[in-house]
């Protein structure tokens, strides 16, 4: 008979357990890098869905405005001015002004708004809100008020108002609530056959008792403001006026616009065609911008979301992005509707 020996495991030797560690810590590096690396993707696609979403949405918010730059409804001259101010702000008259980031110029109302040092401003004027109504049969020059058919304006006291239809326009201040049927303007009694304004009252520029437009007067300026410690935003300024008090209230609209830079498109003055592109100091005479071409530099909020610093072409330029931030460029060309052949 043979008889077999079995010897009892005691534990592993010690290379046997260094041979084991060296594999496991192999293995958990490679998991960590596959993490790290996975966070990296991760991060730099939210970084650039971010950068592209407030890009489109900075350009959608822009557009529209500087695109009805000078709008006045159904009217074609220059609407009859009833208020009692000779300010420019309170008047559809120069309907578009930039101003270059590279100078001190810049629109008095950006004083003390912290706009951002180089980049550019733009400001626009048109008219627009309520919409169309039916004039009552009552209203004429010899009225101050104005009557609609419909049960309530829609206006506030204190707004700025145009009325328009194809014979004409008259802007004004409305001091009735906007629960009322009826536009109010500010002053003394009117006097019957007149036109204009004088020591006597404000007078329509004609009757309105058929369809009219009702309208309200639109002050924006657009500008990149300096956050301090947060990346800079685009920001909106806008004119309000409520009784006697005129302000401009400021709205940041989108976070992460570094830089904005506009070059006008400038036309003859007689076809309406566009010639050339200028910088707002360049530009002589601002009727005859047609166009506005806006550069964008969006950067992403978050920092390190690249492997290494990033370098676009913005304004001509190559500029490096600073904080390993993701960085894209917007360009779009806005015609001014009222201004193209």
């Amino acid at each position: 008979m043979i008889f077999m020996s079995f010897q009892r495991q005691r534990g592993l030797s010690l290379v046997e357990l260094m041979v084991a560690m060296a594999l496991s810590l192999l293995l958990m590096l490679g998991v960590v890098q596959i993490f790290l690396s996975s966070k990296q993707t991760y991060n730099t696609n939210n970084a650039l869905s971010r950068v592209q979403e407030n890009g489109r949405f900075a350009m959608q918010l822009i557009a529209p405005d500087i695109r009805n730059a000078g709008y006045k409804g159904q009217c074609l001259g220059e609407p009859n001015n009833l208020l009692d101010t000779a300010d420019d702000m309170f008047s559809l008259s120069d309907p578009v002004e930039g101003w270059e980031g590279s100078k001190n110029e810049q629109h008095a109302h950006l004083v003390g708004k912290n706009r951002l040092a180089g980049t550019d401003s733009i400001f626009v004027k048109f008219a627009a809100g309520a919409g169309n109504f039916n004039g009552d049969t009552s209203n004429a020059t010899s009225n101050p008020n104005l009557g609609v058919s419909e049960t309530s304006t829609g206006i506030p006291a204190g707004t700025i108002t145009l009325v328009s239809d194809a014979l004409g326009c008259d802007i004004f201040q409305n001091t009735n609530n906007e629960q009322a049927s009826v536009l109010q303007q500010s002053g003394g009694n009117v006097k019957p056959g007149n036109k204009g304004k004088d020591a006597g009252g404000n007078y329509w520029s004609h009757e309105y008792t058929s369809e009219m437009e009702i309208l309200t007067l639109q002050n924006l300026l657009f500008y990149v403001r300096d956050n301090g410690e947060r990346p800079p935003s685009l920001v909106r300024s806008r004119l309000t006026v409520a009784g006697t008090e005129a302000k401009f209230i400021s709205e940041e609209l989108v976070e992460g616009i570094q830089d904005m830079q506009i070059r006008y498109g400038i036309t003859n003055g007689i076809n309406k065609q566009v010639l050339e592109y200028r910088d707002a100091d360049k530009v002589t005479n601002w009727e005859n911008v047609a166009s506005a071409r806006i550069e964008l530099l969006v950067v992403s909020s978050d920092t390190n979301v690249t492997q290494e610093q990033q370098t676009v072409r913005f304004n001509g330029q190559d500029v490096a992005i600073d904080n390993r931030r993701l960085a894209q460029v917007f360009t779009s060309t806005i015609g001014i509707r009222n201004r193209l052949p």
